[in-house]
């Protein structure tokens, strides 16, 4: 893993001074990292490269049974895709992120994360791995095991659904800097990856580059 801490970097306030920690991740390619925010923290994810998935989930810090929906996130938004404004919702229905920044605009609240059987029995590629080890192997030292890993935000994936109803994946839109910002409404236990998924043209363009995630308080 590749880590690195900024230092803590000065702005001037009326009255005074503040500071404001920046933290910052590069999660390498086919793998996951997890890490804590608290509220009112954001969370800048990007691209770095272009063309790249990022899978996204969160629990609730201090409650592991409470964690992110995509189910009813979607039920409150009342659409299967979201972008700046819009909330992230717990299988709780609490908020725990809000999109307040977003420079690609399109994201899967459809696609659980790749994994192991789906490149065996699919995708015809026996013994490869995805997403969902890399989260469970990220979060595992945060008590998280790999059945409680719940669907992710698949972060600048392209998908629809296609006019035989059939789910479709198409390259994703976002190109090297593009970025999307979070702001935690709860205090989460966040997991992320590189997307693992090589296998097919579409999803990362064929090859799969690293994402670059940043913390600020």
């Amino acid at each position: 893993m590749v880590v690195k801490v900024q230092p803590l970097s000065m702005r001037f306030v009326q009255g005074g001074m503040s500071m404001t920690e920046q933290t910052y991740i590069e999660v390498p390619p086919k793998s996951g990292r997890a890490l804590v925010v608290k509220r009112g923290d954001t969370v800048r994810v990007t691209d770095i490269e272009g063309c790249q998935v990022a899978d996204f989930v969160c629990f609730n810090e201090h409650d592991h049974k409470e964690f992110l929906s995509s189910g009813k996130t979607r039920m409150n938004a009342w659409k299967v895709r979201i972008s700046t404004g819009d909330v992230l919702f717990s299988n709780r229905n609490r908020s725990m992120f809000t999109i307040t920044a977003d420079t690609v605009g399109v994201h899967d609240l459809l696609f659980p994360p790749c994994n192991r059987w789906l490149y065996q029995h699919v995708l015809g590629a026996p013994g490869k791995t995805g997403c969902l080890e890399n989260l469970s192997e990220a979060l595992k030292t945060h008590g998280i095991e790999e059945d409680q890993v719940p669907d992710p935000f698949n972060l600048f994936m392209n998908t629809s659904v296609g006019p035989d109803n059939k789910l479709q994946i198409h390259l994703p839109e976002s190109k090297a800097g593009d970025y999307i910002e979070l702001k935690a409404e709860m205090d989460c236990l966040i997991g992320i990856t590189s997307c693992a998924e090589d296998v097919s043209t579409e999803c990362n363009g064929g090859r799969c580059t690293p994402i670059g995630v940043e913390t600020r308080c």
